[in-house]
């Protein structure tokens, strides 16, 4: 089997980056197989074992024409809520008919529906026209599927699945000593995936981590990310790490007492299933999806957010701070979507 992974690759971590660096890494350790990653993102013209660079938009299709013409398997992952995501589809899908449709391309944003939805008649006729030429789609939940659908898209082309593809030990890397210094020296700790930006809700956050303030003295709040330094009113202890790789990042979730994930749009955020996976409590907003096991509040309510994460707190860990026995069901499905598409080209 041979793949091309098309997406944003780190650094820096997060996101569609975290998604298709994992992916590569799982491909990988398959024998015989052959995996490459074609980095559309923020460090694109960077050169780095595994992962090609693109210098132009010229030198990105003729990469993207090659491998399809090599019979690799080609797979985008895009947001589908803007303009360029989706001629960057089309680009992919009209390369792909030269390896007979081995070509899947994965819709990972929650603002997807609404861009398709809204879109004008143009612009829904490119969209159409571009997923009409892969092999397969996949989107992250129900919403997204049936926009998808009413774009004419067959039923039979389409799969809900989540960009998560479990969590192993071997998964995990070494806690830098200031951050374990931190989370050591706090009774309660509270993380979450932060970035600059009002969608994420770190705000939300920091407020609602505020009102907990006088019930838990020593609560610690750890932001992941690039997020903003401020403490915007915070008196309890605040750590803001900023970009690391994902697996000290799962090496620091597994420490938390509670992960929480208060953004104010998701397709299907593989951080909140990494933190279900390691058994760690999550309270998350109310988007359009959410999976089993998720204590949710309403999105914009740091008040509820502050008596939703107390909740969370009370009740504990559902399980020990190990990884959860439970493998992720999308590692083996995406396999399945793979084969399928290999088999009828």
């Amino acid at each position: 089997m041979k793949v091309l992974l098309i997406g944003d690759y780190p650094p820096p971590y997060g996101g569609v980056a975290v998604q298709v660096s994992a992916l590569r890494r799982r491909l990988s350790e398959i024998p015989g197989s052959t995996c490459q990653v074609l980095d559309i993102g923020a460090s694109r013209r960077q050169r780095r074992p595994g992962c090609l660079a693109v210098r132009n938009p010229a030198d990105f299709v003729g990469k993207i024409a090659t491998h399809a013409l090599r019979g690799y398997t080609i797979h985008l992952h895009t947001n589908g809520h803007n303009l360029k995501s989706w001629q960057i589809t089309f680009l992919c899908g009209m390369a792909g008919m030269a390896n007979g449709r081995r070509t899947l391309v994965s819709i990972g944003s929650g603002l997807a529906p609404d861009f398709m939805e809204q879109a004008g008649g143009v612009s829904r006729t490119m969209m159409r026209v571009a997923l009409g030429l892969f092999g397969a789609v996949v989107c992250r939940n129900e919403r997204a599927q049936r926009a998808i659908l009413r774009l004419g898209i067959p039923a039979d082309r389409i799969s809900i699945l989540e960009g998560f593809y479990g969590v192993r030990a071997e998964d995990l890397g070494p806690v830098p000593p200031a951050i374990e210094r931190f989370l050591q020296d706090h009774s309660t700790v509270v993380g979450a995936m932060a970035s600059v930006g009002p969608e994420y809700g770190i705000p939300l956050l920091t407020q609602a981590a505020s009102n907990l303030h006088s019930r838990y003295p020593l609560l610690g709040l750890v932001l992941i990310g690039p997020a903003m330094s401020e403490r915007d009113g915070f008196q309890g202890g605040l750590l803001v790490t900023g970009s690391l790789p994902n697996p000290v990042v799962l090496s620091i979730m597994q420490k938390l007492d509670v992960f929480v994930r208060p953004t104010d749009f998701d397709g299907d955020a593989s951080s909140v299933r990494e933190a279900l996976a390691l058994g760690v409590p999550v309270v998350a907003s109310d988007t359009d999806f959410r999976p089993n096991g998720v204590i949710l509040f309403r999105r914009g309510d740091s008040i509820q957010l502050a008596r939703k994460i107390a909740l969370a707190l009370k009740q504990g860990r559902s399980t020990s701070p190990r990884l959860h026995p439970t493998p992720s069901k999308s590692w083996e499905r995406l396999l399945a979507i793979y084969g399928r598409l290999n088999t009828h080209a």
